[in-house]
């Protein structure tokens, strides 16, 4: 067995759509950890501009991929309060969650350099816990990203952004969006502004 340099990291997002820059962090914890514990934030959120899809689309995502690893410990954690109330007391909620399913603090956190994880937590609370940072200016992909793409149904953009695993998915996904106030709305808005544009065009042609 090829034990790794440690045992359990840890990996939290909203993953709304789990894309390429995820999977990256994901795949720097399979090879830096025995195993790797994926919080999935905003577990109670759904129908929204920033959380559309529900936990249990999320986690699906997630599986598709890596399919039934069983390295891979995936859970739902809802906000403490709300998504932006990111301080000291929703640092230690997180880890009293983790510590729920392996009894135990990580050894590793893995994220973005575009996140400053550390500021979630009072330093006493991972004083036994290394962070890796990932530089992601090489992969410029978000969530928004991946979600306009599937909004305006550029589905050949949307899959350059994941994983080859989840373009089976792309129906059930763009549905699930497209079911939602907000994402109706804009495309509309982008629709009649795109008609407007090309009405002005043919007027200044004439």
């Amino acid at each position: 067995m090829n034990v790794k340099e440690h045992d359990v990291g840890l990996i939290c997002g909203r993953f709304q759509t789990f894309h390429l820059g995820h999977e990256r962090l994901v795949n720097v914890g399979l090879k830096l950890c025995d195993r790797v514990v994926i919080m999935i934030g905003s577990s109670q959120e759904s129908g929204t501009e920033r959380n559309p899809f529900n936990v249990t689309t999320r986690e699906k995502m997630i599986r598709t991929v890596y399919g039934n690893d069983e390295r891979l410990l995936i859970y739902g954690i809802p906000d403490l309060t709300n998504e932006n109330d990111i301080r000291p007391e929703w640092g230690r909620y997180l880890l009293d969650h983790v510590d729920q399913h392996v009894f135990k603090a990580p050894e590793l956190m893995i994220y973005g350099n575009d996140e400053a994880r550390s500021k979630w937590f009072d330093p006493k609370d991972i004083i036994n816990t290394s962070e890796y940072i990932i530089n992601r200016g090489k992969l410029n992909i978000s969530a928004t990203m991946v979600r306009e793409a599937m909004m305006l149904d550029n589905r050949r953009k949307w899959m350059e952004m994941v994983n080859p695993r989840l373009h089976k998915m792309y129906d059930e996904l763009r549905r699930e969006l497209m079911n939602i106030p907000f994402y109706k709305d804009q495309l509309q808005k982008l629709l009649s502004k795109k008609y407007s544009n090309a009405c002005e065009a043919m007027y200044m042609d004439n």
